[in-house]
């Protein structure tokens, strides 16, 4: 039996640690060329960070001397043995139904074009462009497209949750790495992204509309 892989699927495969009975083996331009993804992809992320499925947080509780259960260290070049900890660190994102595909810029500009973007040194008049025309119009391009069909007053195109507590510094101690102490409840500032209606409620987004991607 002979299977065709689409090819985003092989650039999801080719990012794997495939045990050896399962490696995979190249394909001839033959092949390559015979690969259609006439479909696009449609993509739902749901990821979640120190929360469970109710976004509640997982024991992210301050206690001084216990290293914070939910946390991010940042150690920065020049700077060994120094940890910026981001300390009661959660959150969520989740995105439904964004729709993938290929396409083409519109062939005419939209009044918001400008051409200086497209010329070398900057220039309005575009005496030295970048591309035909100093225009992308026509081009191909990677577009990301949500439906309209959501009813009034439904925003579930994207959640988005965030919550910084305490943000300090932490440094190396013996054989104890800065990441896994908490030596301070202080904090120099913190983050919280959320929505006022409940705590941890996520910021409840909607997206209408298309939106293109392209390069040269």
């Amino acid at each position: 039996m002979r299977a065709t892989i689409p090819a985003l699927a092989l650039l999801m495969l080719a990012g794997m640690n495939l045990p050896a009975r399962a490696e995979m083996s190249s394909l001839s331009e033959a092949d390559l060329a015979a690969v259609a993804g006439q479909q696009g992809v449609l993509l739902n992320l749901d990821l979640r960070n120190n929360v469970d499925a109710s976004l509640t947080p997982m024991g992210c509780s301050a206690v001084v001397g216990t290293p914070n259960p939910c946390r991010m260290g940042l150690e920065f070049a020049a700077r060994t043995g120094t940890w910026l900890m981001l300390k009661e660190f959660y959150g969520t994102l989740q995105i439904k139904d964004l729709r993938i595909d290929i396409g083409f810029m519109p062939a005419t500009a939209t009044a918001y074009a400008n051409p200086a973007r497209f010329d070398a040194n900057g220039n309005a008049a575009c005496t030295n462009p970048l591309l035909p025309s100093c225009s992308p119009a026509g081009r191909a391009a990677l577009t990301l497209t949500y439906p309209g069909a959501d009813s009034a007053g439904t925003y579930d195109d994207m959640l988005s949750l965030l919550n910084i507590g305490r943000v300090w510094l932490e440094f190396d101690a013996g054989g104890t790495p800065g990441y896994a102490r908490d030596t301070s409840l202080n904090s120099a500032f913190g983050v919280r992204m959320s929505d006022s209606r409940a705590l941890n409620e996520p910021a409840h987004i909607r997206f209408l509309g298309k939106a293109y991607v392209y390069g040269f």
